[in-house]
């Protein structure tokens, strides 16, 4: 049994291998179809953001879904960090309005600069007067404190026109009088009306404003000894500064020379004042 069967292989002569066989290759799973955008109105969004139930896209974003191809990844939000025209939101606008472009630059030239000493002024002054030359009774016989007020308008920056009053002591008078245990001092007063007076500042700005004015009007000397009033005639010319110590208030420091024309005399003096001045 066993010869007849190695006969029989021997004649069949030697196997032949087996046909491999490859394996077939993976079919591809169809691609899912990409889910629809849905792309909520604006009032949806805006009643959403108000309520709180959903998140508040910008107006930009709600756009670019809205256009976006199927299959197409929206674009990135805005950075929240960038420049106000690149996507940041006003304050109170609930995320919708964005903030609008800033304006063009102004040249500095044509920015309208509005008054920075006002129109008028009023000051009340406490002075210091004394005699420098002439005769009396024009000429003042006494160093004296006195006090007076002016006011005026300003015309322009550079220039205005004012008017001012003053009162000093311009004489003693001492007389013996029998019954009394000492001798008696009359004094005598000096008034002076200037009518008008056109004083120049300097056109610098700040808060110190120098001037000179010069002027004139009446003076009014009152004797003191019983004689009648006598009136004459008054010219001044001072130089000073206004020191800003406020918007509306001025400290002034002034140094007026005064010529006195009073019943055919001549007498000159000196005044050194210090004002307090309101302006408007």
């Amino acid at each position: 049994m066993i010869v007849s069967a190695t006969f029989a292989l021997l004649m069949l002569g030697p196997a032949e291998p087996a046909p491999s066989v490859e394996p077939a290759p993976p079919t591809a799973s169809p691609e899912p179809s990409p889910e629809p955008i849905v792309v909520p109105a604006p009032e949806q969004v805006q009643d959403a953001a108000e309520s709180g139930a959903g998140p508040v896209p910008p107006p930009e974003q709600v756009r670019d879904q809205s256009q976006l191809q199927p299959g197409q990844q929206p674009p990135a939000p805005p950075n929240p960090r960038a420049r106000p025209s690149e996507g940041v939101y006003a304050v109170g606008s609930s995320g919708v309005a964005p903030l609008p472009a800033p304006p063009p630059p102004v040249s500095p030239e044509a920015i309208t600069r509005g008054r920075w000493s006002g129109f008028g002024w009023l000051s009340v002054r406490l002075l210091v007067s004394g005699p420098i030359a002439g005769h009396p009774p024009a000429r003042p016989t006494v160093i004296s404190l006195g006090g007076g007020a002016e006011g005026g308008w300003r015309i322009r920056q550079w220039i205005g026109l004012g008017a001012a009053f003053t009162r000093q002591p311009h004489e003693v008078y001492r007389e013996d009088v029998p019954d009394a245990p000492a001798v008696v001092d009359y004094r005598g007063y000096m008034s002076v009306w200037d009518v008008a007076f056109v004083r120049l500042f300097a056109p610098v700005r700040g808060r110190v404003d120098p001037f000179l004015d010069v002027g004139g009007g009446l003076a009014f000397f009152d004797p003191a000894r019983n004689r009648p009033t006598l009136v004459g005639g008054s010219v001044r010319a001072a130089v000073g500064f206004e020191a800003w110590v406020g918007r509306n208030l001025t400290l002034g420091l002034s140094g007026i020379y005064r010529a006195n024309f009073v019943d055919d005399t001549v007498g000159h003096g000196w005044q050194a004042a210090i004002d307090f001045g309101v302006h408007w």
